[in-house]
This record gives structure tokens, C-alpha cells and sequence, in this order.
């Protein structure tokens, strides 16, 4: 079983991701610092190198082939993952797709002045990009977890309703 996470920047996918893996024992893999690997420079010095439509396909090479033949792993992709069809359909029979929901005045204050990739922010506001991709992080989502509490209790939430799913049989990649 694996376990993707997605939502907004400053959502929590790494910080909740990282806990959620060590607690399930489950390695873990963030598209982002496989990208800054990579390249050995910092997220937003790729994006800015990369602009928008190349820093996407670079995230999608990354995560098809960063998740190919994976189990027993947490996913922390980038927030802008929902708008590739191609991996969101690879994550979605690979693992269970949680979506971390923030309130926008939440990602608001958690990003606030750290420098940081993401992709649409040079042409958009935070508000238009959340606006944008709220309706798609709730297409792909098994499960959507309130992200606006504790990193503890996203992750309890998270754990009992993987187990609900489990044991309703509502998943064939459990």
C-alpha cells in the first residue's frame, strides 16, 4: 500500500508525510527534494530556471519514475501534480490519494515570506491558484483530511480513515 498526499503549498505534505511514513514504518518520497537532487539548486531556483509548462513535465518524469514498482511508500508530490492527468491517474492505482485541506488563509500564513516553488505564482495570486486547485485536489482525493490542525491529529485522521476504507473494502490498492 502507498499513500499519496496533496494540497497547497505549506498544506503539510512533507511535515505530515515524513511522520505519517515513520510511523507506518513506510519509506518516504517528496517529489520536490528528489527534483532539488537533481539539480542541485533549490525549488524555487528550478522553477525559475524551468518556467511553468518545463518545471511540470520535469515534476511528471520525476514522480512516474520515482514511484515506479514503490509500495510501503508515503508520496508528498508537488501541489501542482493535479494538473497533470497522466500522473494523477498513475497515483490514483498506485496508492491512496489523501488531500490535505487548508483554508486559504491558512496556506496564506504558513507560506508567508519563505521562498518557495510554485508553479503559477508569478502570474496568479495564492488566492487564484487556490481557487484554482481546490476542485481538483477534491477530484482525486480518497480522502480529504482537515490539514488546518495539529500535524498529530492529521495524521490520526488519516490513519482511521485508511483503516475505515480497509475495512469497508473500498479500495483495491490497500
Amino acid at each position: 500500500m502507498n499513500i499519496t498526499l496533496i494540497g497547497m503549498p505549506g498544506s503539510g505534505k512533507t511535515f505530515v508525510g515524513k511522520i505519517l511514513a515513520e510511523t507506518l514504518g513506510f519509506f518516504f518520497f517528496d517529489a520536490d527534494s528528489a527534483m532539488e537532487k537533481e539539480y542541485g539548486i533549490p525549488l524555487p531556483e528550478i522553477l525559475e530556471k524551468l518556467k511553468g509548462k518545463a518545471f511540470l513535465d520535469k515534476e511528471e518524469q520525476i514522480l512516474i519514475s520515482g514511484t515506479a514498482g514503490i509500495d510501503s511508500t508515503v508520496i508528498s508530490p508537488g501541489g501542482s501534480v493535479v494538473y497533470s492527468l497522466k500522473v494523477m491517474e498513475r497515483l490514483k492505482k498506485i496508492s491512496v490519494i489523501v488531500y490535505l485541506q487548508t483554508t486559504l488563509l491558512s496556506v496564506e500564513k504558513r507560506i508567508g515570506n519563505v521562498p518557495r516553488g510554485i508553479v503559477g505564482a508569478k502570474t496568479k495570486t495564492i488566492a487564484e491558484l487556490f481557487a484554482e486547485r481546490s476542485p481538483l485536489y477534491e477530484k482525486w482525493a480518497d480522502i480529504t483530511i482537515n490539514g488546518d490542525q495539529s500535524a498529530e491529529k492529521v495524521e490520526r485522521d488519516i490513519l482511521r480513515e485508511i483503516k475505515n476504507l480497509k475495512n469497508n473494502g473500498a479500495s483495491h490498492h490497500l
